[in-house]
């Protein structure tokens, strides 16, 4: 064998080598990082959620009505055979005596409303609010000439789309696939905030891609908004909205559970109805939930339900941001949920099983305040439009 026969193979010999080592490096690398990964204890994200969450990802706690020290040192001692409650509730205290009895609070009548001409100022001014550049990314499609389509575009999007257009006559309306309707533009709105949180850059790059799929089928002109712009407003808009978006849970706690059909009686002679959630809602005129009645261990109220279960617990919710009136509704669903203790020999208390007195009470309404001025310096009125669709 040459001297150059024995070069090569102890070059070739090498080169096998320090690929081998190269090879149990970068195993040996990545044996050691699965390790760390795995040793660092890990929360369960099904299990470790803040229960009190009311935005999808964002941490925003429901607002719990709770005691100032200086109350909970007066507490009376719990009994632990006053009231059976479910696993995770703690025994109460006797039940407090409630002096005043609200009567039951009227409803006025409703007026039916008086539809507007299609072609009036107002109705037309109705039509493009549906759309908000402060609430919606807006693309603009314009097509050459009047068209009349077969059908409206639909777009797989995570958050809510809104279509209006503007007919062959220059009036605007709700975008519809109407025999003999043509229209010379469509306005496609996404909003870019719910309670799922903000739009994200790639949902709303996928969102553009598909308009202008559409614009191309028929060789309309698109227009989009500064998408950078829209996302950095997102984000800022999503962040206020975390800040204010608080649930109030009133929990009351009987000395014996409530029948369901003594308590469907009660909350219906009451003005409150059986909504397709499972709860029971007090309504506005405009059709918008005041507050609402549930089970305490979360059972959808159904007419099976209630006609074979009691329930031992209740939770009366108040979901701050949708409820136009604020303040003043929430004393109305106070003076309810007073009505229910007195009606079922009931306590009043927070998440953490102690008594609510009036003083802890009066915090949470200061703290609604707070709330609610935020939002009017803002311009998102309270049970508004624009908070009905941000807070969904």
């Amino acid at each position: 064998m040459s001297e150059l026969q024995i070069g090569l193979l102890i070059l070739g010999g090498s080169i096998v080598g320090l690929v081998y080592g190269f090879n149990v490096v970068q195993e040996w690398r990545f044996r050691r990082k699965m390790h760390r990964s795995f040793v660092r204890p890990q929360d369960d994200v099904l299990l470790n959620v803040p229960k009190n969450n009311v935005r999808d990802g964002v941490k925003a706690d429901r607002l719990e009505p709770v005691l100032l020290d200086a109350e909970r040192a007066d507490l009376p001692e719990p009994d632990p055979f006053v009231v059976e409650l479910p696993p995770e509730a703690a025994p109460l205290a006797e039940p407090a005596v409630v002096d005043v009895v609200p009567a039951p609070m009227p409803r006025p009548d409703p007026v039916p409303p008086v539809a507007a001409p299609l072609d009036s100022a107002d109705h037309q001014a109705l039509v493009v609010a549906m759309l908000d550049p402060s609430l919606d990314f807006i693309c603009e499609v314009v097509f050459h000439e009047p068209l009349e389509l077969a059908s409206m575009p639909r777009f797989n999007v995570a958050k809510r789309v809104q279509i209006i257009g503007r007919t062959e006559k220059g009036l605007w309306k709700p975008a519809e696939a109407l025999p003999g309707t043509r229209y010379k533009q469509i306005n496609i709105g996404l909003q870019l905030v719910d309670r799922g949180g903000a739009v994200t850059e790639q949902e709303l790059a996928s969102f553009c891609q598909q308009v202008s799929r559409f614009a191309d089928e028929y060789s309309a002109a698109v227009s989009f908004p500064q998408r950078q712009q829209k996302l950095v407003a997102a984000r800022e808009l999503d962040r206020f909205c975390a800040d204010v978006d608080v649930l109030i849970g009133i929990n009351v706690v009987p000395r014996q559970a409530i029948e369901g059909t003594r308590l469907r009686s009660f909350v219906e002679s009451n003005g409150m109805q059986l909504e397709p959630d499972g709860a029971f809602h007090y309504l506005a005129d405009s059709g918008n939930t005041l507050y609402s009645l549930m089970a305490a261990d979360q059972m959808p109220f159904t007419m099976h339900t209630l006609l074979d279960n009691s329930f031992p617990a209740l939770c009366l919710l108040f979901d701050v941001p949708r409820v136009a009136g604020g303040v003043d509704v929430f004393d109305r669903a106070i003076q309810f949920a007073r009505q229910v203790a007195v009606e079922f020999d009931a306590q009043l208390v927070d998440d953490n099983r102690r008594v609510l007195t009036d003083v802890g009470l009066g915090r949470i309404r200061d703290q609604l305040k707070s709330i609610y001025g935020s939002m009017d310096d803002r311009g998102i009125a309270p049970g508004s439009v624009a908070a009905l669709r941000l807070f969904a």
